[in-house]
C-alpha cells in the first residue's frame, strides 16, 4: 500500500511539474501612450497695456447759492437730495418792504415825468418867445437847464425801477442751474443778509470722475490719455471714454497717490458721489496671445506646449497682459506656432500627443 501512495504522488509531482514552467517574457516595445489635446495657432494682435482704479463722480461746477436781498426767510421749498431743475425756486424771502420801495419809485417816476413835460411845454414857448424878440435867452436858458436837470432825475429814478424790479425778483431764491440739492443751510424764519449761503447745489450735466493710482505710475499717466469708465450699477452700458484732462498728487502720508481727473459730459444717469470703474490705457503694442489654458506652470517655469510633428515640445515664456480671452506671451513663442489648449496640463516636454478633431 505504501509503494502504491508513493508511485502516485511521484506521477502527480511530474504532471504539475510540466503544467508550471516558466511564463513569457512581457512585450518591452510597446508604443507610448498618446495625450488628446486641442490645438489653436499661437496669433500676433494689438494689446491693450492698462491699469484700473475706482474713481468717484463729482460735479464740475458745485455753486453755493447766496442771499441776493436781505430779509425774513418766508418758505424753504426743497429739502437735502432734491432734484432741482434750472430757474426753480428753491426759497422765499419776505418781498413786502422791497414791494414797498417799488411802488415809492414808480411814484417818484410819474411825478418827475410829469415835471419833465411841463418843463418841456416851458422851454417850447420861451424859444417861441425868443424867436420873436419878445424874451430874453437867458430866461430860456434857465428853463432849458431846468429841463435837462428833471430828465437826469427821470433817469436816475428808472434806474433805481429797474433795481427794485430786481429786488422783488430776487426774493424768490432760483436755482442758476439744475442739479441736486446737496445742501440747505436756512430754515422758514431765519433772517439772511446780503450773500448768505442758502444751498449748496451740485450739477450733473458737467461732471468730473476722479481715479486715484500709486505714485510708481505718475511716469506713465499723461495728458490726453484714454480712460474708458463704466458705473457698477450698469456694468452692461457701453462704456464712456473720455481723454485724462488733469494729474494732481493725492495729499496724504499713509498713501503716497496719483489722482487722474477726467472731465465728461454726463452720459445719462451718473450722478455725483457714485463709483466708476476706470482703466487708463497707457500703451498699445503688437504681441503674440494664446488663450489660458495654453499656459501651464512646470518647476522650469511657465510654459506653452508647441505642437512639432505630434510631439509637444515645451516653450519657457514669458507673459505680458492677461485677460479673460487671453494672455500675452512676450517672450519665448512665435506666433504662428501651433499650440497645446485643452490637455495641455497633462503634457511633458516630448510627449506624444494627439489632436482632438473639431467637433462637426
Amino acid at each position: 500500500m505504501n509503494k502504491l501512495w508513493g508511485g502516485l504522488a511521484a506521477a502527480l509531482f511530474v504532471v504539475l511539474g510540466g503544467c508550471g514552467g516558466e511564463a513569457p517574457e512581457e512585450a518591452t516595445d510597446a508604443a507610448p501612450r498618446t495625450t488628446l489635446v486641442t490645438a489653436t495657432e499661437a496669433q500676433a494682435r494689438q494689446v491693450e497695456v492698462v491699469e484700473r482704479s475706482l474713481g468717484q463722480i463729482i460735479s464740475k461746477v458745485d455753486p453755493m447759492i447766496a442771499a441776493e436781498v436781505a430779509g425774513r426767510v418766508e418758505q424753504v421749498l426743497v429739502q437735502v437730495g432734491d432734484e432741482v431743475a434750472a430757474d426753480e425756486v428753491l426759497a422765499r424771502i419776505d418781498a413786502e418792504d422791497y414791494r414797498l420801495n417799488l411802488d415809492q419809485v414808480r411814484a417818484d417816476i410819474a411825478r418827475l415825468e410829469a415835471l419833465r413835460q411841463q418843463q418841456q411845454r416851458l422851454v417850447e414857448r420861451y424859444r417861441k418867445l425868443v424867436a420873436d424878440k419878445f424874451f430874453s435867452e437867458s430866461a430860456l436858458d434857465e428853463a432849458e437847464t431846468q429841463l435837462r436837470a428833471t430828465q437826469q432825475q427821470l433817469r436816475a429814478a428808472q434806474a433805481q425801477l429797474r433795481q427794485a424790479e430786481r429786488n422783488v425778483g430776487r426774493t424768490d431764491v432760483r436755482s442758476p442751474a439744475a442739479g441736486r440739492i446737496d445742501a440747505r443751510l436756512i430754515s422758514s424764519g431765519d433772517y439772511v443778509g446780503v450773500g448768505t449761503p442758502l444751498f449748496q447745489l451740485s450739477t450733473s450735466d458737467m461732471l468730473q470722475v476722479v481715479f486715484p493710482f500709486p505714485e510708481s505710475l505718475s511716469g506713465r499717466l499723461d495728458r490726453g490719455q484714454i480712460v474708458r469708465m463704466v458705473v457698477p450699477s450698469a456694468p452692461q452700458a457701453a462704456p464712456v471714454e473720455a481723454p485724462i484732462t488733469e494729474l494732481r498728487p493725492a495729499i496724504g502720508v499713509q498713501s503716497r497717490a496719483v489722482e487722474v481727473i477726467v472731465e465728461v459730459e454726463n452720459p445719462g444717469g451718473w450722478r455725483p458721489g457714485a463709483s466708476v470703474d476706470g482703466e487708463v490705457v497707457l500703451e498699445v503694442r503688437r504681441s503674440v496671445v494664446v488663450p489660458p489654458l495654453a499656459v501651464v506652470r512646470r518647476p522650469s517655469g511657465v510654459v506653452v506646449y508647441e505642437l512639432v510633428d505630434g510631439v509637444a515640445q515645451e516653450r519657457v515664456v514669458r507673459l505680458g497682459v492677461q485677460r479673460a480671452d487671453f494672455i500675452e506671451v512676450l517672450e519665448g513663442l512665435e506666433a504662428g506656432a501651433t499650440v497645446a489648449v485643452d490637455g495641455a496640463s497633462y503634457l511633458t516636454d516630448g510627449a506624444p500627443v494627439r489632436m482632438q478633431e473639431p467637433a462637426a
